[in-house]
């Protein structure tokens, strides 16, 4: 992971929770659709990878308690900080890749809206394909090719520059062995328009790293003119569950 986005979760990780959370029924909804996809047992080893804060391994585990503590990885060591202390999480900070290729018997990985940080995209898939037992699960979570909220165009643009395509993705999913499935999941979001701006500002998405103090005022003006007769910002938050099972 570079240094920008280093840096970017590391002074978000204090407030990173409060940012997500749209609501508590959001990070109940996505964490069921995860343990849906994953098969989840109470036997299974799992592992997050790119976990942050481990938002939604937290919510995994208001539904449901593993044998085995989840290991929790990331290369923040401030966004682990933000992880619960107790039996139900193991933290390892360590790069996505280098765990892949250390990691072994295994049952199940989640990786959520971490795969455009990781350059060598086929190695780490390739990796994790090793490291799942027989019949083991991996769940990709990525953002599909374009995205409704409500943010200034030069973001939007941005993002269908550098966001990977899950296409792409499912042929190395598949190229490396998994049976792929793809299905999008969406949920529908009503935000203050005050909240989202503030959410802006303190650039929630690692993709608004990109752009200067400058841009972002220019960017929150420019929405402040397109929502100005809104107090609320409704759109749907879409995500691609990409399933690769071994």
């Amino acid at each position: 992971m570079n240094q920008r986005i280093q840096k970017h979760y590391s002074n978000i990780a204090h407030n990173y929770d409060a940012l997500w959370t749209y609501n508590p029924d959001f990070i109940k909804f996505v964490a069921k659709n995860i343990i849906e996809k994953l098969e989840l047992q109470v036997n299974d080893k799992l592992v997050d990878l790119g976990c942050g804060t481990g938002l939604f391994t937290k919510g995994i585990c208001k539904q449901m308690q593993l044998k085995y503590p989840i290991l929790c990885v990331d290369s923040s060591s401030e966004m682990l900080k933000q992880i619960p202390v107790n039996h139900s999480y193991e933290p390892i900070f360590m790069d996505a890749v280098e765990f892949s290729s250390k990691a072994n018997n295994l049952d199940k990985i989640l990786l959520k809206e971490m795969i455009h940080h990781v350059p060598d995209k086929n190695k780490l898939i390739a990796n994790l394909f090793n490291s799942l037992n027989p019949g083991g699960i991996f769940l990709l979570i990525l953002l599909p090719p374009t995205i409704e909220y409500p943010l200034f165009e030069l973001a939007k643009k941005t993002y269908e520059e550098v966001q990977p395509h899950y296409k792409t993705i499912e042929t190395i999913f598949k190229d490396v062995g998994f049976k792929t499935e793809v299905s999008f999941v969406s949920y529908p979001l009503s935000i203050d328009k005050v909240r989202y701006f503030s959410m802006v500002k303190n650039r929630y998405m690692s993709l608004l790293s990109r752009f200067t103090d400058g841009e972002i005022q220019e960017g929150l003006e420019e929405m402040s003119a397109k929502y100005l007769s809104q107090s609320t910002l409704d759109f749907n938050d879409t995500f691609v569950f990409m399933v690769g099972k071994k």
